[in-house]
């Protein structure tokens, strides 16, 4: 059987923007490792991985902004010529994508650009975003010939644009559209207050059970959505703690993900080899046994809630999910 590996690297915490949920709360390039440090630690995943029988690795490039990165062609080019790496994307905000985009067409392992809106109304995203920015990312989108996902990340602001959100993507010629929630990390945390409840996140569920015909109690265990429009199918995302997937960021600190900001090795001065095994000790922390209130007996026996969303909002690893529905409302 077939095991794949992936991981989200945030190469630089450099943004051009200041969006009011963004998980960092730094704007600049002080954190960036140098490339040669970079590639050795590429080699290191990628010799690990081999040695542990995983049969490839993918990639989500991002920081901050990676397209105003000086490091990011370098390190595109670097993960061209690895044959273990099967495909990457990269997430941004879309507003440099007409500088680069005949660059990004060469590399034959770019899946899709994934960029960010949160709203498919100007004022909703330009709320978050910034004046002036929907009308420019979609305008930039319409022109874009390359594969491309919206991402769109919900909150209480927002989240009853789905619809209309499926609809923006039509327009730009999107392949598709991730949803993901809020979780207040970083300046997000300054909002905390617009995460969704149980309430909101089981009408964002319910909508969407609607659309393909499921149950919202189909759509229990998993944490975020891809909405492929193209093939109108959907396809949930369960929770990735564990040894198959992590977050790097900017300095080669290791995260479980990218929402869950607890240290778990460092791959400037650790060898990968440790940092796997350690990835799947966090993971078997979470025993039913372990967990408290509703995900302590809950039925769904892979599910352990999200440990991001539950550490954010209560500061214990193991309360019980507070969006989950499992039971009545």
């Amino acid at each position: 059987m077939e095991r794949e590996f992936a991981f989200q690297w945030h190469i630089t915490d450099l943004c051009n923007l200041r969006c009011k949920h963004c998980y960092q709360n730094r704007f600049d390039k002080a954190r960036d490792l140098p490339l040669n440090l970079l590639e050795k630690i590429i080699e290191d995943i990628v010799n690990v991985l081999k040695k542990n029988n995983y049969s490839s690795l993918k990639i989500n490039i991002t920081g901050g902004e990676p397209l105003i990165s000086p490091l990011l062609f370098p390190i595109l080019d670097i993960l061209e010529k690895e044959d273990f790496i099967k495909e990457f994307s990269i997430i941004t905000n879309g507003i440099f994508i007409e500088s680069v985009q005949k660059k990004l067409s060469s590399y034959r392992k770019l899946k899709y650009l994934k960029v960010s809106l949160e709203g498919a109304k100007e004022n909703t995203n330009d709320n978050i975003r910034g004046k002036g920015n929907f009308k420019k990312v979609v305008k930039i989108l319409k022109e874009c010939n390359l594969e491309k996902l919206l991402m769109f990340t919900l909150a209480k602001y927002n989240y009853k644009e789905i619809y209309e959100m499926i609809e923006l993507t039509k327009s730009i010629g999107g392949r598709g559209l991730i949803l993901e929630r809020f979780i207040p990390l970083g300046e997000g945390e300054k909002i905390a207050m617009e995460t969704l409840g149980k309430k909101e996140w089981y009408e964002v569920c319910n909508l969407i059970s609607e659309i393909y015909n499921l149950s919202p109690y189909d759509l229990l265990p998993y944490k975020a959505f891809y909405l492929d429009i193209k093939e109108n199918n959907i396809y949930g995302a369960l929770c990735n703690l564990g040894d198959e997937s992590m977050c790097i960021m900017p300095d080669g600190i290791v995260y479980p993900c990218r929402r869950f900001p607890l240290e778990i090795g460092d791959l400037k001065k650790e060898d990968f080899s440790d940092i796997l095994l350690r990835l799947k000790k966090f993971r078997d922390k979470f025993d039913k046994k372990n967990l408290k209130g509703i995900c302590s007996f809950c039925e769904i026996e892979f599910c352990i809630g999200c440990r991001a969303l539950t550490y954010a909002l209560t500061k214990d690893l193991f309360e019980e999910d507070p969006q989950c529905y499992y039971l009545k409302l």
